[in-house]
């Protein structure tokens, strides 16, 4: 350690001996100290300041000399938390009954194919149209993406960078309804 860095470290500890005591009050009026946590002399001689300060001043003093009054200091008073008022819960609301569940909507294989006609021709895919379609097939169910769905396969002619080429496309129907058109090759959504 060289002795500049000495010499700040006395510094240092002759401020924070001059400041402290100044400091210190202030500090437990904040609250930023606990008071619990200073020591014993330190609070003694606290006391005594104080006892000292709010002590009568000297009636020996002539009746036509002036004197001030010492101010005496404030603590400032603590409000006691209000306890707090029990919050009674509210009133449950008895369950509906559950509904029952829907039944689903099968399908012939008619009904399904003009499902998946009827989508075509409205416009739910912008990838090809009904003038397009080769094939209509229904896949049967599967799972996808968390659900089950009656699939169905739609085979279609479409001009492509290699040429006219035959692909297919995917649709998911529930409950009577298409819901989504997939790549069949990709399981992933069409426009």
């Amino acid at each position: 350690m060289n002795i500049a860095s000495f010499l700040l470290c006395l510094v240092f500890a002759a401020i924070g001996y001059v400041l402290h005591p100044m400091l210190l009050p202030k500090l437990v009026e904040n609250d930023v100290v606990a008071e619990s946590a200073l020591s014993d002399s330190y609070k003694a001689e606290q006391k005594a300041k104080l006892a000292k300060q709010t002590s009568k001043p000297d009636d020996s003093k002539k009746p036509n000399e002036k004197t001030t009054p010492t101010p005496t200091p404030v603590k400032p008073e603590v409000a006691e938390k209000p306890e707090p008022t029990p919050v009674k819960p509210a009133p449950v609301a008895p369950k509906p009954a559950p509904k029952p569940p829907k039944a689903e909507v099968k399908l012939n294989d008619q009904e399904f194919i003009n499902a998946l006609q009827s989508s075509v021709k409205a416009g739910d895919v912008n990838e090809f149209k009904y003038e397009q379609v080769v094939d209509w097939k229904r896949e049967g169910e599967q799972e996808i993406d968390g659900g089950t769905y009656d699939v169905g396969l739609v085979t279609y002619k479409a001009q492509t960078i290699f040429d006219e080429q035959q692909l297919q496309a995917k649709a998911l129907i529930k409950d009577g309804k298409v819901v989504k058109w997939l790549w069949a090759s990709t399981n992933t959504k069409m426009r």
